[in-house]
């Protein structure tokens, strides 16, 4: 079975007929079979459209799919074609009540339907399901009904098994038994990687296990991927002192359609990285290029991925990594002290390129209801600071990274409120006892500009673009505290 675009059936016809196919091959009960787990069979005949079937352990009568996710909404018109079947094999019959809600009259165990797949753009498609000609993603937190959030689902988890073209590969962080079934603990983190020409490597890094799947041809050996990645990784575990939990999955794949002006879109959910990057952007250093890229998105998979913290800490889980990323790629060399320094100044041209009305904590839990990029903005802003009061009060012995270690040394496994628990270690030393009311908890807006000459820096945010720099005389603290962070003059 190969996807082709010249085949002379409609593809919502060739999609039926090859699902048919399956059924009278195997029959409905055999491709399911009998478990006391919820069990999906994912096929797709068509880059447009994947079938799914199901049986569940108890009779439901109500289906709700996602609608949203980062922002983007209309998921659930995806979904067609929605049939059920009673315990006789007999259809049920099923009432659309808006898109994605579904009911019956009477309780049912076994379900089908389609997902209507539609071409998307590149800031999407880090985030969704998509198939090609050659690869896609298939991600089951947008594929499965959002009932999968009940307690027995989330104990027992589900199974999962896919019928893809013969000569198509499928990676992922979970490993298949004998049989090809996926045992699936946490639907709302499983990503596979799906496509004909993925290549693999596997690296043991730090005793952590990492395998790299890449498709397409890219200006950069495979190689280079795995040495950028491994770097970062020595680093976040040096950071952390946390051993991240079984395989971790590297991703990368060319964005599905024309990126235009984007160059590359990211996404870490649970231990799969996955990276869409356009193979024909301009990109002066590919190779410090991805490294500052990975800086970013390994980080994810200990911050908030490996946490057992609940809420909305957005603000510290993007706003605060980003910052943390950006001094990493310092470290590593990936860019000199004045790019650390331009990059703070491009964010604070952001940050105050919209109203700042809401505090951090009000900016995470409207995230995705609001166009003002507070969380990452002002949240790297603010880690900025934090980092600045730590290394001037400890003499540049202490830092901002050196609360991470005693974040999973607490917090790896407890289950706490994320705001709750980041708050109170941030606020943990006599020079920070007031920092979170005072940035993260209020809605004070942030002026740079009379904050970090105690520092040493100067901000001009008068022109066209911020400029910030070092002042030209500095105290014994100030160099202290700016030649741990990497300045050398």
């Amino acid at each position: 079975m190969q996807y082709s675009y010249r085949n002379p059936l409609p593809n919502q016809l060739v999609g039926i007929l090859a699902f048919l196919a399956v059924l009278l091959s195997c029959g409905f009960d055999n491709v399911l079979g009998q478990t006391s787990r919820a069990r999906f069979n994912i096929s797709s005949a068509a880059p447009d459209e994947i079938r799914i079937q199901a049986e569940l352990p108890q009779t439901i009568q109500s289906w709700s799919f996602r609608n949203a996710y980062a922002g983007i909404l209309g998921l659930a018109d995806r979904v067609e074609q929605f049939q059920a079947r009673g315990a006789l094999g007999e259809d049920v019959p099923v009432r659309k009540i808006v898109a994605g809600e579904f009911r019956s009259d009477k309780g049912v165990s076994k379900f089908q339907y389609t997902i209507r797949l539609q071409s998307r753009q590149p800031l999407n498609s880090a985030h969704l399901t998509w198939l090609n000609d050659d690869h896609g993603f298939l991600m089951l937190a947008d594929l499965l009904p959002e009932f999968l959030g009940a307690e027995s689902i989330k104990k027992n988890g589900v199974l999962a098994a896919f019928n893809l073209p013969r000569d198509w590969k499928i990676y992922s962080s979970i490993n298949p038994d004998e049989k090809n079934i996926y045992s699936v603990k946490d639907p709302e983190r499983a990503v596979f990687f799906v496509g004909r020409s993925l290549r693999k490597a596997s690296k043991s890094i730090e005793g952590l296990d990492f395998e790299f799947v890449l498709s397409g041809s890219w200006p950069f050996k495979d190689a280079g991927v795995v040495k950028a990645a491994t770097r970062v990784v020595q680093k976040y575990f040096e950071l952390t002192g946390f051993r991240l939990p079984g395989k971790t999955v590297v991703m990368l794949a060319p964005f599905p359609v024309s990126a235009s002006s984007t160059k590359w879109k990211a996404e870490t959910r649970g231990s799969s990285l996955i990276l869409l990057m356009d193979p024909q952007a301009r990109i002066e250093n590919w190779t410090a290029q991805l490294g500052v890229i990975l800086t970013h998105e390994i980080l994810h998979l200990w911050v908030p991925n490996s946490l057992a913290l609940q809420g909305d800490y957005d603000w510290f889980f993007e706003g605060f990594t980003l910052y943390v990323a950006l001094v990493t790629a310092l470290e590593l060399r990936l860019i000199d002290f004045q790019e650390y320094l331009d990059t703070l100044a491009r964010v604070y041209d952001s940050y105050l390129s919209y109203a700042d009305n809401l505090s951090l904590i009000d900016a995470a839990e409207r995230r995705w209801t609001s166009s003002a990029p507070a969380v990452y903005d002002k949240g790297m802003l603010v880690a900025f600071l934090y980092d600045l009061i730590v290394r001037r009060e400890s003499n540049a012995r202490s830092n901002l990274q050196d609360r991470y270690r005693l974040l999973f040394g607490s917090h790896a496994t407890a289950p706490g409120d994320g705001n709750e628990v980041i708050i109170s270690l941030l606020g943990s030393s006599p020079a920070t006892r007031d920092f979170p009311k005072s940035y993260i908890e209020s809605r004070n807006v942030l002026e740079l500009e009379k904050t970090l000459p105690v520092y040493g820096l100067l901000l001009d945010s008068s022109g066209a673009s911020s400029r910030l720099r070092v002042n030209n005389e500095l105290t014994r603290e100030q160099q202290q505290v700016l030649h741990s962070l990497g300045y050398r003059h």
